[in-house]
């Protein structure tokens, strides 16, 4: 009953749709992928070499991968159950017979006027009660005494829209009592005006509808949902809902009264169960604090570690201060974690297959679509590895958005990171496992620049044609195995745009550099959001923004108190704000933002430093005194989203040198709190041998192609990076003496 739209493209009734189930395999090991469609389709793999089909440069390019030879599949239609709710297990002891009352604390955010269910056991031809919202903000509850038809009573107040309200229903099986019971002081009732200064008490609308027993329905008690028969679930509760139980006794409004404002407790009357929202808020269990044990689990990963009704903003500012004040759960009728899709092709990569991003292409007679994923080496081969931002493609991965439109007549269903909840909420976890077409590597980049997978491409056809040996991880690799998994590398590469990193990762590159290794960041906005990953789901990434971080006031936190993440319980927001700024490991940090094409009218300046015969090395064949007034991403190496070297304490071995700037009246401030509008080109080197080399732009790896690959880019990026590779471990890769 979602009034979310099924339609996802206006010329295919059935579009193909798919995902992989992880985003990297190593070689000599499987992957699966789940797709869905109505029709016959063929399935290769090829490794991506370059994306952007623009004329000007190589064109599209990818290489068949032996190994994966077409294959036929048979595909069907999966269903994508959008929508969180919490799942109680049936049990025969939360089957009340003769009397019950169920009730809750509820925060609307969004009351469409279709059936919005807040509590239930209720399944077709199983109904025995439900509590929902529904038409112009009505409440209702029904109860059932054999399964099918439905006795009903409707509540006095209005459903209020972000206001905290209690609501229960309850039954007495003895006097045939029916009853809404309402607490919403910001309400008036539907049948009569208070007066001024009235108000507070609990408001019961009742029907007699005579003695009987409610039916003994073996369907779970769902919040927030109810479950179809097609084995999905419809009519989802829009906004958070705390402290619920479930009572064998119609407990009178002057007790619901007494206990509505108390924490859940285990002494209520007849009480069968009550769940504590605020306990396990990093997992999917729901914990009931009764003595009966009946815990339950959240699906579709709704928010956790939120602001409940008891919550003022004077008390706690985190969860961890006080966790009782954040005992909610935040339910979106579009909330996702895993669709759970039946595999439809298993890849099996040999052993011996090359490191580096691929893509299975899955083609129809009218569609077409691309779902990449890395293949790590079985162990390295390379001195040379590329770290692919994994996590950056998953934060866009919804091609709902300018800046990952694939122009190919299908839109996502499913949200990334920069998308909105259907109420207007951020969206704080996005999941890799979900249909989406924004892996598409020729995706639409014309209007907007391209970033993410694109513009991760054009770093690699360039190795490509330089003829680097490289090895391609994701940074997934650093959070889940740390800096072992880069000490067989002499140097390596972050990519055009890796933003989103957590603890770990940033933990593994400083190991990795304190060992003396050395990284070219050929990329902007990097090491910038605070991000988790879900210990149960580990494809389930948590991103937590605050306003100053971001130019897009869309995105601002509109929720106070809700900046630490429940997967992790840190705080979330940016890693500068957290004292772990992207500068004290790369030398540089996000600072400006420009996302139309320059035309060539800017570039990277020269600047003095970067004539100190040190630095000699990195403009060896390069001409003139700007860099990359040129490219194929916006018109520039410099554009998109770009960096700069800003204000720190840096050690006297540890001083980035600023090699080269780019400035235009067309560049954005990237934050609410201005900092310099500038990009910059930085090279940061220490005599134990670790050194830096930062292009400080989303579109450097753009310009790489230009002119046959003869370029001022493409020159300085390879004298860098042969200096990086042929210097041994160890030593200095500028000299430290003058």
């Amino acid at each position: 009953m979602s009034d979310i739209p099924e339609i996802s493209s206006p010329l295919l009734d059935v579009p193909l749709q798919g995902y992989a189930a992880e985003v990297a395999v190593t070689a000599g090991e499987a992957v699966d992928l789940m797709l869905s469609g109505e029709a016959d389709a063929q399935v290769s793999v090829v490794r991506l070499i370059h994306g952007d089909p623009n004329p000007a440069g190589p064109g599209y390019r990818d290489e068949p991968a032996a190994w994966s030879p077409n294959s036929h599949v048979n595909l069907h239609t999966q269903a994508l159950d959008l929508g969180s709710y919490i799942e109680i297990p049936d049990r025969p002891a939360l089957r009340p017979s003769a009397a019950m009352t169920v009730g809750l604390w509820i925060y609307p955010t969004r009351l469409t006027g279709q059936w919005q269910a807040i509590a239930a056991k209720w399944a077709k031809n199983d109904a025995c009660f439900g509590l929902f919202c529904t038409g112009n903000r009505i409440l209702v509850g029904g109860i059932s005494f054999d399964g099918r038809s439905v006795e009903w009573c409707t509540g006095l107040h209005f459903v209020e829209p972000r206001t905290w309200q209690f609501v229960a229903l309850s039954y007495d099986g003895t006097s045939g009592r029916l009853e809404v019971a309402q607490y919403s002081p910001a309400s008036t009732t539907l049948l009569e005006q208070r007066s001024p200064g009235e108000g507070g008490e609990i408001v019961t609308a009742c029907r007699e509808i005579g003695p009987s027993r409610l039916h003994d329905s073996r369907a779970p008690l769902l919040i927030g949902a109810l479950a179809d028969r097609s084995g999905g679930h419809r009519a989802h509760f829009n906004g958070k809902v705390a402290t619920p139980f479930l009572a064998a006794s119609a407990i009178p409004p002057a007790e619901l009264s007494k206990i509505m404002f108390e924490p859940v407790s285990a002494g209520w009357p007849d009480l069968i169960a009550a769940w504590d929202f605020s306990r396990d808020v990093s997992t999917q269990a729901v914990r009931d604090v009764s003595a009966h044990g009946f815990d339950g689990r959240v699906v579709n990963c709704p928010a956790r570690a939120v602001t409940g009704p008891r919550w003022s903003g004077t008390h706690a500012t985190l969860f961890t201060d006080e966790p009782g004040c954040y005992d909610a759960v935040y339910l979106h009728e579009d909330d996702l974690a895993d669709p759970d899709w039946e595999p439809a092709v298993r890849l099996s990569v040999p052993a011996n297959a090359r490191s580096g991003i691929y893509a299975a292409v899955i083609r129809s007679d009218e569609d077409k679509l691309t779902i990449p994923f890395i293949v790590r080496p079985a162990s390295p081969q390379a001195r040379l590895c590329f770290i692919a931002p994994t996590l950056t493609w998953q934060a866009y991965s919804s091609n709902r958005g300018p800046y990952s439109f694939t122009e190919d007549g299908v839109i996502d269903r499913s949200l990334c990171i920069y998308d909105r909840h259907s109420d207007g909420s951020p969206v704080d976890y996005c999941t890799r496992r979900k249909p989406t077409r924004s892996g598409n590597p020729s995706r639409g980049i014309r209007a907007w620049g391209a970033h993410v997978l694109p513009a991760d491409l054009y770093l690699v056809d360039w190795l490509e044609q330089l003829g680097f040996p490289y090895d391609v991880l994701c940074d997934q690799d650093l959070h889940f195995r740390g800096q072992p998994v880069l000490e067989p590398y002499t140097c390596i590469i972050l990519g055009s745009h890796p933003e989103y990193w957590t603890l770990a990762m940033l933990e593994a590159l400083e190991s990795y550099l304190d060992c003396g290794g050395r990284v070219l960041y050929l990329g902007g906005n990097g090491l910038y959001w605070v991000t988790s990953l879900h210990a149960e789901q580990p494809f389930v990434m948590e991103v937590r923004k605050s306003g100053d971080g971001d130019f897009e006031p869309e995105l601002t936190r509109d929720q106070p108190g809700e900046m630490q993440h429940s997967t992790s319980l840190e705080a979330g927001g940016l890693w500068s704000r957290r004292g772990r700024p992207a500068r004290r490991l790369i030398g540089v940090e996000h600072s400006a933002n420009v996302f139309v094409n320059a035309q060539g009218r800017w570039g990277f300046q020269r600047l003095p430093d970067s004539y100190d015969p040190r630095y000699g090395f990195v403009f060896e064949g390069v001409g003139g005194e700007v860099i990359g007034d040129f490219g194929l991403n916006l018109g520039t190496s410099a554009g998109y989203e770009m960096d700069s070297v800003l204000e720190w304490i840096w050690r006297d071995d540890w001083r980035p040198a600023v090699l080269a700037r780019a400035t235009s009246d067309r560049f954005m401030s990237a934050m609410r709190m201005p900092v310099a509008r500038r990009s910059e080109m930085a090279l940061t080197a220490s005599p134990g041998g670790a050194a830096v080399f930062a292009a400080g732009s989303v579109t450097w790896t753009g310009s790489l192609s230009h002119g046959g690959y003869d370029n001022s880019v493409s020159r300085v990026t390879a004298n860098v990076l042969r200096r990086f590779l042929e210097t041994p471990r160890g030593e200095p890769v500028v000299s430290f003496t003058r």
